[in-house]
């Protein structure tokens, strides 16, 4: 297996090191997001799930690896590394990371499930949570669509909870049309672009073009919204013995959460049925 032995965001030409400018965007992707709010592990989860390849087209991002990058003075440039990152963003991840090591933030567990699930409506990316001004937290879509209205974390779990409740009151909200949907996604797309890539260099690598065409089904049977009755019956039953909303009942029947650029924020149930804070998107 070759190893890469150039840091990442740079490239040898003619014996020289250069910006490589794909992934110089991505390390100053890295460094913002950091600053903005970012765990280590939540950028290398997003960096993983957008399929953003490390070298020779394999995913390999984790923890540490953020760590290194956002620690590595070289991305200030010196006599051998062109500049990348700006002295002060380098020092701002710095403070940040410095913070963090005397003090780590503590979350509901509702929060860091959120983190998990909440997605743009817009572009399908993750929402992310950043403390913009360190007092009051701001959920915003990580490609940057724009939300008509300021969430934080009370607006959210208030709007979600109340979708919950209004499930709960009536449960025919979880019924969903009987045909089948097909609504493809940004991730749709992305798949699609990254096989023709594939497929289009000299040397085809088998192994990688197999792993893109399974990922492009995944990706495509998501996007289908299926009419499960016996699904719907069932959640139907668990929901109605519900007497107090928390995080498990979240975790184990909410499946996403939509934020759309109107500020309506849509809970989606793991039978699919789409419930918003103005009620039922698609109930029977």
């Amino acid at each position: 297996m070759a190893i890469r032995t150039t840091l990442y965001g740079y490239q040898v030409e003619n014996g020289k090191t250069v910006i490589h400018n794909e992934e110089s965007e991505v390390v100053k992707r890295v460094f913002s997001l950091y600053v903005e709010g970012e765990t280590l592990n939540s950028i290398a989860t997003m960096l993983t799930e957008e399929n953003v390849a490390y070298f020779q087209d394999e995913v390999k991002w984790n923890k540490n690896t953020i760590k290194r990058m956002i620690e590595n003075e070289k991305y200030m440039g010196n006599e051998v590394y062109p500049m990348i990152i700006s002295t002060s963003l380098f020092n701002q991840a710095k403070t940040v990371k410095e913070s963090k090591s005397c003090k780590q933030e503590t979350h509901t567990p509702e929060v860091e499930l959120f983190r998990e699930i909440a997605v743009c409506g817009k572009c399908g990316s993750r929402f992310k949570r950043v403390n913009t001004w360190g007092t009051r937290e701001k959920w915003m879509c990580s490609k940057g669509c724009k939300c008509s209205i300021y969430i934080d974390d009370a607006i959210l779990e208030y709007v979600v909870t109340g979708n919950l409740s209004m499930v709960i009151r009536n449960l025919d909200l979880l019924n969903i049309v009987a045909d089948s949907q097909y609504m493809p996604t940004i991730d749709v797309t992305k798949e699609e672009n990254e096989l023709i890539r594939l497929l289009e260099q000299p040397k085809l690598k088998f192994s990688a073009v197999a792993k893109c065409i399974l990922q492009g089904a995944k990706v495509r049977f998501d996007c289908c919204k299926f009419d499960n009755g016996e699904l719907t019956e069932e959640l139907k039953d668990e929901i109605s013995s519900i007497d107090k909303i928390d995080y498990r009942i979240m975790k184990e029947y909410i499946k996403q959460i939509i934020i759309q650029p109107d500020g309506r924020i849509i809970t989606v149930f793991i039978n699919n049925a789409e419930i918003t804070n103005g009620g039922a998107e698609n109930a029977s």
